[in-house]
């Protein structure tokens, strides 16, 4: 009878160890920035009921896309992950490339499965963001190799994740909502160089052309500086000026902090490095974090 049980539970325990692997692989602080993303998507439309077992569904289905999505980044980043010293699962040898692609197909088609429930242009919306996916990590001009490209596409696909939620909702998005979107987006955009940092011996040998890449650490610290400082400009006055836009004033309150952290970080150290990743990440955070309770609150 042992002889039976212990290899299925064996079998099962290993399942279970590779899909733990691969949702981290998959980056969790961007999967909850995508989650509240979505959330926030949701209730930028007048009138979302979260009580609906629908809007749970979406959001799953999204989530398994995002999954899926960066789960193929990270098959198509092993070699500058391990030029890099990252210590990610597919980097390190801990997750095997072959599970990782059958988990990412496995997540795809139950977040295809479940999108097909909602109107046609939800599903759109995911095989759109599946399709960026692609554009950014696939093939010999994937757009990350290029670092305005590679950011251009990120920020489409966080425009896309606010529009599909409301797209499940449905009704009427107003005119203050896009320009959230939009502005949320060119966080992404501008401030998402942040990531590069830390990396440039690992990219250049992979023939990315990031801004550490192309301009040198220095003088990019100063290029991404810069440009936070206009879109954290652009979100203080939008956000004093426009009620319904009050949330931008948390990008216009951490802009400066990304600056100074950016303009500081360095001396060779990787975790020095990718402080002002971090203080990017906790910027979009902040900014979600505050629209759901602005949102709720009204």
């Amino acid at each position: 009878m042992s002889s039976v049980v212990h290899p299925d539970r064996g079998t099962i325990a290993t399942c279970a160890s590779r899909v733990g692997l691969a949702f981290l692989e998959g980056r969790p602080v961007v999967l909850g920035v995508f989650a509240l993303r979505f959330v926030v998507g949701t209730l930028l439309v007048v009138g979302a009921d979260w009580s609906s077992p629908g809007l749970w569904l979406a959001t799953i289905s999204w989530l398994l896309t995002v999954w899926a999505v960066y789960l193929i980044n990270g098959i198509s980043d092993i070699e500058g992950d391990r030029l890099n010293g990252s210590s990610r699962p597919l980097a390190s040898g801990r997750l095997e490339v072959p599970a990782a692609w059958a988990i990412a197909a496995i997540l795809l088609t139950l977040s295809l499965l479940l999108a097909s429930l909602f109107p046609r242009p939800f599903l759109l919306a995911v095989l759109a963001f599946v399709g960026l996916g692609l554009v950014y990590s696939v093939g010999p001009w994937a757009a990350k190799k290029a670092a305005v490209a590679a950011l251009a596409v990120a920020a489409v696909g966080v425009f896309l994740t606010y529009l599909a939620a409301a797209l499940v909702v449905g009704g009427t998005v107003s005119a203050s909502a896009v320009v959230f979107a939009a502005v949320a987006s060119s966080w992404i955009a501008v401030v998402g160089h942040t990531k590069d940092f830390g990396d440039v011996a690992g990219d250049a040998a992979d023939g990315r052309r990031t801004l550490p890449v192309m301009l040198g650490a220095e003088r990019a610290r100063v290029v991404v500086a810069a440009g936070t400082g206009v879109v954290s400009a652009a979100a203080l006055a939008l956000g004093a000026l426009v009620h319904q836009l009050r949330t931008l004033l948390v990008l216009g309150a951490a802009g400066p902090i990304v600056i100074v952290v950016t303009l500081l970080a360095g001396g060779g150290d990787r975790r020095g490095e990718k402080r002002p990743y971090r203080s990017f990440m906790a910027g979009q955070y902040a900014l979600n974090v505050a629209a759901l309770l602005g949102a709720l609150e009204s």
